[in-house]
Order: C-alpha cells, then sequence, then structure tokens
C-alpha cells in the first residue's frame, strides 16, 4: 500500500498538517528574503504528524482537526534536525534539492533550525499540557546527546550497541513522542504502548535509512549515496559491511573516508553489501525491530487507525528512499 492508502483515516488531518508546515516554511524564507519560487520546499513523507495522527484516532479521539497543530509541531522538529544534521554532514542535497545550507549558509541554515524549534513550541504549548513540552523538548536533547557522544569517536571499531542507541536517540525519540503525545491529552491508557511503538519504529525507519544509503543510487535517495561511509559514520551495515571484507577490500572502503566518491565506487560498495552478507544481517536486525513495533501496536484496540500504523510498519521496511 501507498502512504496515501496508509494515511486514508486522516488524510484530511495530514492535509491540514502540509498546509501547516508550508506556511511556516513560507514564514521562514520571509525572514531571510528569499523567494519561495526558488528556494528548496520541505516535502517529505509526513511520517511522524501522520503517526500522530493516527495514534490519537487509535485511542478514542474524536474531532482529530483539533491535533492538527499537535501533529506538525513534530513535523517542525523534525525538519529542524535535517537542517542541523545538513550543516554537521556538510551537505549539499535534501530529497533531491539543495539543503538549506546550500542555499543559504550554514550560519542562516542553523537559524533556521532554531526557528522551527521554536514554532513547534509554541504550537505545543497551545495544548497547555506540560507534559507534551516537556517530552518533545526531551527528545530534541536525546537527538543532540547521540551527535555529541559520537562526536570525535570516529576511530575504533563499530560497536552494534552503539548504533543502536545512535539510532534511538537520533531517530527513534522523536518518533515515539509525536506518537505518545495525544496519550496526554486523550488517554493515557496505551501510552507505554505508543511509545514503545515509536522507539521500535524509529529505531528500523533509522537502520533502513543505513542500509540505503550503501545500497542505492543518489538518484534514487535525493542526497548523496555512501555518505556515511565518507563521513566515517557508525552504522549497522557499515560494520557488517567491514567485517566480512579482506584487507586489501578493507582498505579501499576506508579509503573512501573525506574522498570524492565516484560512481564506480558506488556500484562496489553495493556488490559488496551483497557479497558479504552485510544487507542480510541488517535487513534480519532491521526485521526484529519491525515486529517489535507490531507487537506493542497488538496492544491497542482493533480499527483502521491502527490498521494503518502496522501498515506503515511495513512501508517503513520496503521503502526505497
Amino acid at each position: 500500500m501507498t502512504l496515501t492508502d496508509l494515511y486514508r483515516p486522516v488524510e484530511t488531518e495530514v492535509d491540514g498538517v502540509r498546509d501547516t508546515i508550508h506556511q511556516l516554511w513560507l514564514d521562514a524564507l520571509a525572514l531571510v528574503r528569499i523567494d519561495s519560487e526558488v528556494a528548496p520546499t520541505p516535502g517529505g513523507k509526513l511520517l511522524r504528524p501522520a503517526l500522530s495522527l493516527l495514534a490519537a484516532g487509535a485511542i478514542g479521539g474524536t474531532n482529530l482537526k483539533q491535533y492538527i497543530t499537535l501533529a506538525s509541531s513534530f513535523e517542525a522538529l523534525h525538519l529542524a534536525s535535517l537542517a542541523h544534521d545538513d550543516v554537521i554532514d556538510r551537505a549539499i542535497l535534501r530529497r533531491g534539492s539543495n539543503s538549506l545550507n546550500a542555499s543559504w549558509d550554514n550560519h542562516a541554515a542553523v537559524l533556521g533550525g532554531d526557528y522551527l524549534v521554536a514554532r513547534a513550541v509554541e504550537m505545543l504549548a497551545t495544548y497547555d499540557v506540560c507534559a507534551v513540552v516537556a517530552n518533545a523538548i526531551k527528545s530534541v536533547r536525546c537527538m543532540a546527546e547521540g551527535e555529541l557522544y559520537f562526536f570525535g569517536k570516529e576511530d575504533g571499531p563499530i560497536i552494534a550497541e552503539d548504533c543502536i542507541m545512535l539510532a534511538e536517540q537520533k531517530t527513534a525519540s522523536l518518533f515515539a513522542e509525536a506518537c505518545s503525545a495525544p496519550t496526554y491529552i486523550i488517554d493515557p491508557t496505551h501510552r507505554k504502548a505508543l511509545y514503545h511503538f515509536g522507539i521500535s519504529l524509529g529505531i528500523a525507519f533509522q537502520l533502513v535509512d543505513d542500509m540505503l544509503d550503501i545500497t542505492q543510487s543518489t538518484e534514487q535517495l535525493g542526497k548523496p549515496a555512501c555518505g556515511d561511509i565518507v563521513e566515517g559514520k557508525k552504522t549497522i551495515p557499515i560494520m557488517h559491511l567491514k567485517n566480512g571484507l579482506d584487507a586489501a577490500d578493507l582498505a579501499r572502503l576506508e579509503g573512501m573516508r573525506g574522498a570524492d566518491v565516484t560512481d564506480e565506487d558506488r556500484e562496489w560498495v553495493i556488490a559488496m553489501a551483497d557479497k558479504t552478507g552485510a544487507r542480510d544481517k541488517a535487513e534480519a536486525i532491521t526485521r526484529s525491530y519491525a515486529d517489535e513495533a507490531r507487537r506493542h501496536l497488538a496492544q491497542l484496540p482493533p480499527s483502521p487507525y491502527r490498521d494503518s500504523m502496522d501498515g506503515i510498519v511495513e512501508f517503513v521496511m520496503v521503502r526505497v528512499s
């Protein structure tokens, strides 16, 4: 099923999120006096806000339009994290277009990310529920802590536990808060299940992202392929890739760090991901987190909303960008 199919129970509300984020983006562009027609657009799958809206419906929420602002805040926080990540990674492409730092500069991109965080907090505060704001900010803290923990630790072996911890902090923490936030407004009964569903799904999402980085082309990804290798990042797929290479091939892989990667290099990495079994091993780990997400989701009562959330788990597993 496509995301359009999966979002059907909250279709109108997701459109509302899209409109809200578009206006937020225009507000940011106006501040730096950039023509919106030539600037990058936010785009994206809107997974986090859609999950927040579906969770609200799954726990008995009515009139889901009143949660559009809540859902939009999590997309704003996600966009802020991307703006900051692109500065850190010195990325020039995001979703097939110029990244903010490429379109503006690093200074403006960081401030743009800060602006999105501030607007997100403002939106969350309209619900007058302290825990919703506090938990969202906690996820921002987790993202920053994850990056800081690995700053300057590029050398040394890749440890699987560290990779999972980083996936949980930089990605899953926001998924978890987006999924569980409605329970603070509607009904707390399924708060724990939704939180852990978000954690498991978020880890799976990040592991798939890590695998796509070394198995897809730049055109498919909308950003430079093999970027994690060039930047010296530690991921589960790269760990298994390194473990399966002989000395000569390992030296070739290490030589890609900080270099301009050629199409031939990328094709070689894709071939080695299959030859070494790195792809299969990473997919097995990812599938275990997807199964765990489904186990948590099964604690919710049956509904079209829950069915869509279950479908999103599979979408995350089979996506190609």
